[in-house]
């Protein structure tokens, strides 16, 4: 692929992510406390639609593992779709089960994302560049929340125009990929062979201790993704456009992580997946023990936003090495573990909420941040081999 082409192709895979993820799906945690003023939600409740948000991601992420393989332009379409479609649903919902129904579905954009992506930079990209670009696209997440940050910080109470711009770009990063995927073997510039989608027994126990690790990742991130903001208001007494300023660092630690992408290919998962998940844990701790404290806010919320790209950035090679022995998709693989992660967050989420309505913001983070701690074990000892 010529590099006017790739670059072209890797700007639009990023700003895909950024719009199915930063936007469409992680966009409703920050948006939650206008979105508690406009509608009849509580704590509880904005963290059983965040688990049921969650549950539909994972429908979509497994359709994307059942056919990423074969047909990887058609499930991009499907992201865009539910991103599209759903984001737009938000904006113009006239009341509380039309908006439920618009954020269900627009959670299921990034679900499909992921294993239609994975497989596009597969095909795309000679084998060499392949896990630095997947690093790099996974960094999408972070420019999304940096934008979804601004557009809360600049609209205020008029949220319903952010979310019409998040549906445009979703639909316009959608047609972007299409064009620029050439659908040809980078290597050879042949049509490109197709990936097995289907899972050997072997192969699923090879993904076991990622799967494990991913859903208790999983569990103790909801906190933050869901909560955070509303901490840092409720609990911590910020203004709303300083909990606006505390998610636009947020977005800049995770689209910072992309400096990460050569460090992340070089060493071994062990290494990498331990790093972040711990400084993860230890960012959710602060947010939950300091809300009130702006410099430390900020600090912990772009060292969660840098520490969970990175560590959704180890999953996708994990998920690489851990199906190559077997010929396995790499997409598959990786629907798998973000399944499993997501999974994790829809358990997480209703069981933070539960706790924060009680009364006990500080209780909920400190829970959160143990479990994130313990899902470092996951990855085993520091000798494991390199990718």
């Amino acid at each position: 692929m010529k590099r006017s082409l790739y670059l072209s192709f890797a700007g639009s895979a990023v700003t895909l992510i950024g719009a199915t993820y930063g936007l469409a799906r992680l966009g409703y945690g920050l948006f939650l406390p206008a979105f508690s003023r406009s509608f009849e939600l509580t704590p509880a409740l904005g963290g059983l639609l965040s688990s049921g948000a969650s549950l539909l991601y994972c429908v979509a992420a497994a359709v994307g593992f059942r056919h990423a393989g074969n047909s990887p332009r058609t499930v991009t379409v499907l992201a865009g779709l539910a991103a599209a479609g759903g984001s737009t649903g938000i904006a113009l919902a006239p009341g509380t089960g039309t908006f439920a129904a618009a954020v269900l579905l627009a959670g299921m954009g990034a679900g499909f994302a992921s294993p239609a992506l994975v497989e596009l930079v597969r095909r795309n990209t000679e084998q060499s560049r392949q896990a630095r670009l997947q690093s790099v696209v996974n960094s999408g997440t972070g420019f999304g929340v940096i934008l979804a940050g601004i557009l809360s910080l600049v609209l205020g109470d008029a949220w319903r125009i952010a979310w019409i711009l998040a549906a445009v770009i979703a639909a316009a990063s959608t047609l972007a990929v299409l064009h620029f995927d050439r659908g040809t073997d980078a290597r050879l510039g042949t049509p490109c062979a197709v990936a097995s989608t289907s899972f050997s027994r072997s192969s699923l126990r090879g993904l076991s201790r990622p799967l494990v690790g991913a859903f208790a990742f999983g569990v103790g991130c909801a906190a933050v993704w869901v909560y955070g903001r509303a901490i840092l208001e409720q609990a911590g007494g910020m203004s709303v456009g300083a909990s606006a300023g505390a998610w636009i660092a947020l977005g800049a630690g995770g689209a910072g992580a992309l400096l990460l992408a050569p460090w992340l290919a070089a060493h071994s998962i062990p290494t990498t997946w331990s790093t972040f998940t711990l400084v993860t844990a230890g960012a959710t701790a602060v947010v939950g023990a300091a809300p009130g404290n702006t410099l430390l806010a900020y600090l912990a919320a772009g060292l969660f936003g840098l520490a969970y790209t990175a560590a959704t950035s180890v999953l996708i090679l994990w998920a690489a090495t851990a199906s190559a022995p077997g010929g396995q998709s790499g997409a598959g693989a990786t629907s798998l573990l973000f399944t499993a992660l997501v999974f994790g967050q829809a358990a997480g989420a209703p069981l933070a909420g539960f706790m924060v309505q009680a009364g006990s913001p500080i209780l909920a983070f400190s829970v959160a941040a143990l479990v994130c701690a313990a899902s470092a074990t996951a990855a085993g000892p520091r000798r494991a081999r390199r990718y």
